[in-house]
């Protein structure tokens, strides 16, 4: 048995004696509650777990283990009003204490909330940023070169353009895994008989040039022509 099995039978023998002898919830061990609440999302540790009880608030707000890894990515239901979500992130990202490595958001990340994040954290890893046509090419840029560490890096509706992406590979040497959608447009696929329609490949210069590590690259919808006609970066 390996050192996670043995901490596991460790631990589950400690929860059964637990609740056999009738103890409340409130009384849980703080690496108990971690690993719970390490199963929770985001939302539901930031206003309900931290709700409960004094003991499980000081878990929530004084564990930054927790706070390592924060995903704004799945509250659908916020779509419409994604800005109420940048206050909770805000506060989750307060939370990780300087140690966050992972960072998604989905609807409302913009160029505030980057500049709030690389200034609390320098050992991101991991980038995931959907549907953030709001975002400038500025802010991007100077994300990545705030965050040498970045080993992936996942954009959906982005202003990119072939000297974005190879700034972001000179940035970030650690670079890993790229993707980058433009699905908002609901493009077709291009037809591989029409050379003008398959003729864009600018970001894929910008990627051949710069991200030499890269294991995993996606590309959707970057034939679009609004995106070929604006320069912003």
């Amino acid at each position: 048995m390996g050192k996670r099995g043995k901490y596991l039978k460790r631990n589950r023998r400690r929860w059964e004696e637990f609740f056999s002898l009738g103890r409340s919830w409130a009384e849980l061990e703080p690496n108990v509650l971690i690993l719970i609440f390490l199963k929770l999302g985001t939302m539901e540790v930031l206003r309900v777990a931290g709700s409960v009880c004094r003991s499980w608030r000081k878990v929530a707000t004084q564990e930054p283990v927790l706070w390592r890894r924060i995903d704004m990515s799945r509250h659908d239901y916020y779509r419409s009003d994604a800005f109420k979500l940048i206050d909770p992130a805000r506060l989750a990202i307060d939370r990780s204490g300087g140690r966050l490595e992972e960072f998604a958001a989905a609807y409302f990340a913009d160029d505030y909330l980057l500049r709030y994040l690389c200034d609390r954290t320098s050992v991101l890893k991991k980038l995931n940023l959907i549907s953030s046509g709001q975002l400038s090419a500025a802010a991007i840029a100077e994300t990545a070169e705030r965050q040498p560490l970045l080993e992936e890096i996942k954009i959906s509706c982005g202003p990119f353009s072939k000297k974005l992406t190879e700034f972001l590979g000179t940035a970030c040497p650690h670079l890993k895994s790229f993707e980058l959608y433009y699905t908002s447009y609901n493009m077709p696929p291009p037809d591989p008989d029409n050379e003008e329609e398959i003729s864009n490949d600018d970001e894929a210069f910008g990627i051949a040039k710069a991200m030499h590590k890269l294991h995993h690259l996606q590309l959707i919808g970057n034939s679009c022509g609004t995106w070929d006609n604006q320069q912003i970066f």
